[in-house]
């Protein structure tokens, strides 16, 4: 691809898992403005987007067939953990020759796009670093990895790939901190605590 027509980030949201704590595929959740994955899918649709599956690879493509401009990436390893989802989107994502991969997970759904601009914005200003999310034990995604880390993120093992990486980054990350950390929906009840705060505001 001509490098003029490179496009700045293809986004990367990774929605492989089982659910297994929820017990139920909580993508398909409501959390007011569409479902979890929907939420997720349209907060990153302004950039190229690849969607990486697993457990509900079908259910899933069903559930986004209305949404044009999706790119959707199998992972077969998907119980392997998160860095194998990672490797699978970032393969895809290599088709568009991007500047950047920015991963996000599918189950924060108090992400809008204007929280994932928090991202990006410092990205154009830092196209060489890591841009990545402040919580209180940890740096982790969201995150924006410049396409030279692509070999590391392809190689990634278990649970740690992205998280592991940002750390042996050193001063080569840029550090976002929202006013609130995004919280994962994981279980019962933390959907409801989800319902229950969107209730209040």
């Amino acid at each position: 691809m001509p490098e003029d027509n490179r496009p700045l980030l293809v986004t990367i949201v990774l929605a492989a898992g089982e659910s297994r704590r929820m017990g139920e595929p909580k993508l398909f959740l409501d959390v007011g403005n569409g479902s979890m994955l929907q939420s997720a899918v349209n907060a990153a649709l302004e950039d190229p987007l690849v969607v990486v599956t697993g457990a509900y690879a079908a259910e899933i493509k069903e559930h986004l067939s209305g949404i044009e401009g999706i790119t959707f990436a199998h992972n077969p390893d998907w119980r392997k953990g998160m860095a194998s989802s990672i490797a699978a989107g970032v393969r895809a994502a290599s088709a568009f020759d991007p500047k950047g991969y920015f991963i996000t997970l599918a189950d924060q759904p108090s992400l809008s796009a204007e929280s994932l601009a928090f991202l990006s914005d410092p990205f154009l200003r830092n196209p060489n670093k890591i841009i990545a999310t402040w919580y209180p034990e940890r740096l982790g995604v969201p995150a924006i990895f410049p396409a030279r880390y692509k070999d590391d993120l392809l190689s990634g093992e278990g649970q740690r790939g992205a998280r592991s990486l940002i750390k042996q980054a050193g001063d080569n990350v840029h550090i976002i901190r929202f006013r609130q950390s995004p919280v994962d929906i994981d279980t019962p009840e933390d959907y409801q605590n989800w319902i229950d705060e969107k209730t209040k505001s």
